[in-house]
């Protein structure tokens, strides 16, 4: 997914109707917040954006964008975060903000659409699947039926690794571990090492990398990958197949 650069401009907060925003408890009363307000339109016609998905992954909180292109988060604290702002047919726009009482956001997303033989049809395990990526305030990365498809490594592991758009390393190990080099499962962050937790079909994989490296790719549907919580979301075909025929649901992802 591509990145497009990252637009801010200052608005008067708390001019406009705004829609429902998904929220964390307030921040303590030591912290100045305010109101922060925004609009989402689309670089090249400057139409609203209707139900893009703002994330600001410090703060463990998303909000999604009204009729009108508008969003808003109450009880935002003054500061400098990471903003991520997400939607199907655009390039995601990542970037740093500075906000205060009396500013808001105005961003511009850039069209990235993709070109279809015929008409393709969103199945249930799709709109599941995007629904809980949507809903989680952290980065998802997606690694495709296509992209398994096409990977000339048959091993799951190596796809992942090159397709994470993240730094995986070895975890610090003790010298009997030994084969460790081979299927690295730490995830490199600004506080260390963290461990990556997989899970197959909705549950804890045990063996974690060495057992995926195990795999058939050709049983592995797709993969969701976030960086933020070190968590790879494995799903098989199998599984995939039961969510279309609707014998399962998804619980939300848990941060």
């Amino acid at each position: 997914m591509w990145m497009a650069s990252l637009c801010l401009a200052l608005a008067i907060a708390g001019t406009r109707p705004h829609p429902a925003s998904a929220q964390e408890p307030p921040p303590s009363t030591d912290t100045v917040t305010f109101t922060l307000t925004g609009e989402i339109v689309d670089g090249l016609i400057d139409a609203p954006v209707i139900a893009a998905v703002i994330k600001v992954p410090a703060l463990r909180r998303f909000a999604f964008t009204d009729v009108s292109g508008r969003f808003h988060f109450p009880d935002f604290p003054e500061g400098t975060w990471e903003i991520i702002v997400e939607h199907l047919g655009y390039n995601t726009v990542e970037g740093t903000v500075t906000v205060a009482e009396g500013n808001g956001l105005y961003l511009r997303m850039t069209p990235n659409p993709v070109a279809l033989e015929g008409l393709e049809v969103m199945t249930r395990s799709d709109r599941l699947l995007a629904e809980r990526r949507q809903r989680f305030p952290f980065r998802v990365t997606r690694i495709s039926p296509t992209i398994l498809a096409n990977a000339i490594n048959a091993d799951p592991t190596a796809i992942f690794r090159r397709n994470s758009m993240s730094y995986i390393s070895a975890c610090p190990t003790p010298p009997s571990r030994a084969t460790d080099w081979m299927t690295p499962d730490c995830v490199m962050k600004a506080g260390g090492a963290a461990r990556i937790q997989i899970y197959l079909d909705e549950f804890p994989m045990a063996g974690g990398m060495i057992h995926l490296s195990a795999m058939p790719k050709e049983m592995i549907h797709s993969m969701d990958w976030i960086p933020e919580t070190a968590q790879l979301r494995v799903y098989t075909k199998a599984f995939i197949e039961r969510l279309d025929e609707g014998a399962y649901s998804l619980e939300p992802l848990i941060w």
